[in-house]
């Protein structure tokens, strides 16, 4: 992706005019520039398409980590009915887990739709790129006396089509999620201590029975004997 950036602000920050007033042959070198510009959309099609299969990726591991979090809670819950505070600990545990992945998943989605969207851009402005050195190229081969109307690099152009059908009937490839959501994190000590008092709190708001406890009664204050 770097290389395909830096020939992209290449190709769009060329001065088409220039060229052609320093080159021998005009048509012959407009030519090679217009195949250059669509060999990189070609590059940057691919680019955006993956991208965008990522973004898929992701989205769905991120529904499947939130029905996983939902359910933790309701098994720790069930747990707690039963007595068993140790697996509802580990249940809540597994939760907070699932909780960091979808916040990853979350910044990962953000990350990849800033650069769809920023390839995007970069495909837009080498069509418009394309389309002008078409007109000239067109242009040039009249003012040489041959036809303007020959279809210029058709070969590139069919294979950008192909690859935009085989896009279209390509089923997306199904994935594992990336995280099962079963184990609780040791990675980060600090992160763990903030878990297991946010834990503690919750076992502690689902106990039966446990009301708060009442002040301890002040002792008599004895009579003076006379």
């Amino acid at each position: 992706m770097v290389h395909i950036a830096i020939r992209v602000r290449e190709l769009v920050s060329s001065n088409v005019s220039s060229a052609i007033d320093s080159a021998s042959n005009p048509a012959k070198m407009l030519a090679h520039l217009q195949r250059e510009i669509e060999d990189t959309l070609i590059g940057l099609h691919g680019d955006i398409a993956k991208a965008r299969r990522q973004k898929e990726r992701k989205q769905a591991e991120v529904d499947k980590a939130g029905w996983t979090e939902s359910d933790w809670s309701d098994k720790a819950q069930v747990a707690m009915d039963h007595g068993r505070e140790d697996l509802a600990r580990q249940a809540l545990m597994a939760r907070e887990d699932c909780r960091s992945s979808i916040d990853a998943l979350g910044k990962d989605i953000e990350a990849l739709n800033a650069n769809i969207a920023e390839m995007e851009d970069a495909e837009r402005q080498l069509e418009a790129k394309r389309e002008d050195v078409r007109q000239r190229l067109a242009d040039q081969r009249a003012a040489d006396g041959k036809s303007g109307t020959a279809a210029p690099a058709s070969r590139t152009e069919r294979r950008m089509d192909r690859i935009d059908a085989l896009e279209k009937r390509t089923a997306f490839a199904t994935e594992e999620a990336a995280n099962d959501c079963t184990n609780a994190s040791v990675e980060r000590e600090i992160d763990e201590m903030r878990q297991s008092r946010k834990i503690e709190e919750e076992l502690a708001a689902m106990r039966p029975g446990k009301a708060a406890a009442k002040p301890a009664k002040k002792p008599a204050k004895r009579k003076k004997t006379a």
